[in-house]
């Protein structure tokens, strides 16, 4: 199917909290996810993609624990939620990173959970 084409169905189909797509093309065999937004703007309409999936910040967020496991967590300060993520490369708990809990934070550190090479 084409970008434009999966942009249209995005249009009709999208709920409000899916806000990441999770998309594939098999010659390639790895999956990318992206902002839906900026897959919209910045794909080519007639690029062929073989798959697609919308998704939620919770799907991505049991990914990211089945990735992370006891490295990451939600947590709150003065009234933020954040993500407590310690990254693979460390190894202190004073190592830990605080992030915003959004989207890009889940794509960011998915990439580097990830080696940007993720395979379902």
């Amino acid at each position: 199917m084409t970008v434009q084409e999966i942009v249209n169905t995005i249009k009709t189909q999208r709920k409000p909290d899916q806000v990441i797509i999770k998309w594939w093309r098999k010659e390639e065999d790895f999956i990318d996810f992206e902002l839906i937004d900026r897959f919209e703007k910045n794909a080519r309409p007639d690029e062929i993609i073989d798959g697609f999936e919308l998704v939620t910040m919770d799907n991505v967020w049991e990914e990211l624990q089945r990735f992370c496991g006891n490295r990451i967590a939600k947590s709150q300060k003065g009234g933020e939620e954040l993500v407590e993520w310690l990254p693979p490369d460390k190894e202190s708990f004073e190592d830990r990173q605080y992030l915003p809990y959004e989207p890009q934070t889940f794509l960011d550190i998915l990439d580097v959970e990830t080696g940007g090479d993720y395979v379902d």
